[in-house]
């Protein structure tokens, strides 16, 4: 045993490349909980920070008039106190994974390209006439569908110039495929999925 990890040692494997090999996000069934202060901790499964994390979710209202994420994250200490984490990139409760993008949004699938929607109420800035007051008749959540490069961390907008621009032409067939569908801005999702499922990020 001493010897293998001598070789291993000598060959430059780091923590973090153990990280690469089995542990990461992308290869992993168990998330571990805590919250991610970089998306290098998110990719390598790795949160920084433990302990007692709560979501706490805003009001409607609140986010309509008060211009508020729809929820905040909380680290709660041994007295029972909550403080707001300020900084960080995302956060695992032990069974799903959230990237911080207008308050905490849940990735609904991970892969080369992992998915999440970010739902915002459009916003209003209060004014004298307006301030202090709650209305019920608050506009729907708009909803955008956006995708994290697992190789690289950059966040893209699901959207068909991004698709053709940024996020296909890796796969050469598959573009091809898409350039062809006639209904490819309506199956934004379905060519994510397809594209995770013939490649397989590297770093």
């Amino acid at each position: 045993m001493k010897k293998i990890l001598f070789l291993l040692l000598s060959a430059g494997f780091t923590h973090t490349t153990f990280a690469q090999i089995g542990h990461t996000i992308y290869d992993t069934h168990q998330y571990n909980k805590g919250i991610y202060k970089s998306f290098e901790e998110f990719r390598n499964n790795e949160p920084s920070e433990t302990g007692n994390i709560v979501i706490k979710g805003k009001t409607t209202a609140a986010q309509f008039y008060l211009l508020s994420a729809p929820n905040e994250l909380y680290a709660v200490d041994s007295t029972g106190k909550e403080h707001k984490v300020k900084k960080y990139w995302g956060y695992c409760d032990g069974n799903n994974l959230y990237v911080r993008d207008n308050g905490l949004q849940k990735i609904e699938e991970v892969g080369y390209y992992c998915l999440y929607q970010v739902r915002a109420i459009p916003t209003s800035t209060p004014n004298s006439a307006t301030a202090g007051m709650v209305f019920s008749n608050t506009p729907p959540a708009v909803v955008t569908k956006k995708v994290i490069n697992l190789a690289t961390g950059t966040i893209y907008g699901l959207t068909l110039y991004n698709m053709k621009k940024y996020i296909l032409p890796k796969d050469t067939a598959l573009t091809r495929e898409f350039y062809q569908d006639p209904k490819n801005k309506e199956r934004l999702i379905y060519y994510i999925q397809k594209f995770n499922q013939r490649n397989t990020p590297n770093w």
